[in-house]
């Protein structure tokens, strides 16, 4: 592949982010995660410069409609509005269960848990819990926060009898310190399953087929792998309370 020219991007995140994905690091006071990673990893060969905006997953599709970012990461599910979006190769599948500090006695049914609450992320789709939440005897309540750290934290004061999270961020989340005391479960059923890929504004179309390219060598090559083992922890559920 030929040395491309200098290109920088702006990079839009859902402020403050999502562990192992794309998150904030208080210590380093710098965004870390799996994209960090791959854009570290090809940066030179690519000859780029990012840089992290801090966004809202509403204002993400906004931004690049205007020209004010590049790119971000999603699920193309989640969208408002797909049109006229760019979309790279799956970087990720994200596999969403749901949390408890209680074991669950069998599948998780949305229809059946009537009066239950879920705590959500503000601004984030849903569309399997979507029906439960929207049904006139509402069988589930959604209970919005600003973070899966504040979800979490939600679910062991018993704001919400569950929390909704990718396995990738629950194995980050529930396992921080602060959490060192808490039980968590997780539902035996995958909950959803959405292929997560860089969306990219018309303007950079041309960067696509090199970024999958280098996507496909970062995933190939047990980059990724390693990532999230690195931005995730060695962690399994039930997770267990400390010693």
């Amino acid at each position: 592949m030929a040395a491309p020219s200098a290109q920088d991007i702006t990079f839009a995140i859902n402020s403050p982010g999502s562990p192992p994905y794309l998150y904030f690091d208080s210590q380093s006071q710098s965004y870390q995660g799996v994209v960090v990673d791959f854009f570290n990893s090809i940066a030179d060969e690519a000859n780029l410069q990012v840089t992290y905006l801090d966004s809202s997953r509403a204002r993400n599709e906004l931004l690049l409609r205007q020209g004010k970012a590049d790119m971000f990461l999603s699920g193309e599910e989640w969208l408002d509005d797909p049109r006229g979006f760019i979309f790279s190769d799956p970087l990720i599948q994200h596999d969403s269960y749901l949390y408890a500090t209680t074991a669950f006695e069998g599948p998780f049914e949305p229809m059946e848990r009537a009066g239950e609450s879920v705590c959500t992320r503000f601004g984030f789709k849903y569309p399997v819990l979507q029906t439960a939440f929207d049904h006139q005897d509402q069988p589930l309540i959604r209970v919005n926060s600003a973070s899966q750290t504040l979800m979490a934290l939600m679910l062991t004061k018993g704001r919400c009898d569950y929390a909704i999270m990718s396995e990738q961020n629950a194995l980050s989340v529930l396992n921080k310190q602060q959490f060192c005391d808490n039980e968590f479960y997780q539902s035996p059923n995958i909950i959803s399953s959405i292929d997560l890929v860089l969306v990219l504004r018309p303007g950079r179309q041309a960067m696509l087929p090199a970024i999958n390219q280098y996507m496909a060598t970062f995933i190939n090559s047990g980059q990724l792998s390693r990532s999230m083992k690195r931005h995730s922890g060695e962690h399994k559920f039930p997770k267990q309370v400390c010693d």
